[in-house]
């Protein structure tokens, strides 16, 4: 199977830590030069470098992608600096925790806004550009949502089971419309996995025991995992899909 991505230039969303990180690493390794696009700087540059370190190629973009101009700069950063635009990951996300009796607006809005409002702006942004510039090329978007979307609301994260929701009917619309361009959309919904975001509930022994429990593979997944899938939805060898939600929980969700 060619999993190459030699040539190919890749923006990643959040990629300043846990999943985004590896997959951005995932996909520099691949050959792909890599916009590593992280709200914090200091995270997006620190990811760059070890890119840069392998022998990758990548630069450090800060954007918030809850916003329209930031993003414009983000899909600029990138044909600028390598003239095209191949690949999307939205990856990009934040988790409020609240109980939805006492959620405040600012949370939802700011959570709605990021997860699914950035995939929005920046599936158009980079779709407008793949669309007119890449001719026969396409391009490929893939987003991150999450089981909590669609399968397994989880406990005072409403704005976030929304937004991921959310992500997942937008996605099959975007692939629908996107496809007389050559464009590629899938959708990949993680469940349980050893990231930043999990981390204080992992210290909880009573939390971990439920997951294993819930788990039919007796564990959290591990964020190479999930880049592995985002790699195979970005190369050739996944020429034949669009439109696609593919669920990678250990199990968890059987559907």
């Amino acid at each position: 199977m060619n999993l190459s991505l030699d040539g190919k230039v890749a923006i990643v969303t959040g990629a300043g830590q846990g999943l985004g990180e590896t997959i951005a690493r995932t996909l520099a390794t691949a050959g792909a030069h890599v916009v590593v696009d992280d709200l914090n700087p200091d995270r997006a540059e620190r990811v760059a470098k070890k890119i840069l370190s392998a022998g990758g190629q990548a630069i450090a973009v800060a954007a918030d992608v809850s916003s329209k101009f930031q993003c414009v700069k983000l899909v600029e950063a990138a044909r600028i600096e390598w003239g095209r635009l191949d690949i999307l990951v939205n990856n990009a996300g934040i988790e409020p925790v609240s109980p939805i009796l006492k959620l405040d607006e600012w949370d939802w809005d700011r959570c709605i806004d990021v997860n699914l409002k950035g995939t929005f702006l920046m599936s158009q942004l980079c779709g407008r550009v793949m669309a007119e510039e890449n001719q026969e090329r396409g391009g490929i978007i893939v987003n991150i949502s999450s089981i909590a979307g669609v399968e397994s609301p989880l406990m005072h994260r409403a704005a976030y089971c929304a937004s991921k929701a959310g992500i997942v009917g937008f996605a099959r619309e975007c692939a629908r419309e996107f496809a007389p361009y050559g464009i590629r959309v899938n959708t990949i919904v993680p469940g349980v996995f050893e990231t930043p975001m999990t981390e204080n509930a992992r210290q909880n022994p009573e939390i971990m025991a439920r997951w294993k429990r819930e788990i039919p593979l007796d564990r959290l997944g591990y964020p190479q995992e999930i880049a592995d899938v985002v790699l195979f939805l970005c190369s050739p060898g996944s020429s034949y899909m669009t439109g696609s939600t593919i669920t990678v929980d250990g199990g968890k969700v059987m559907r």
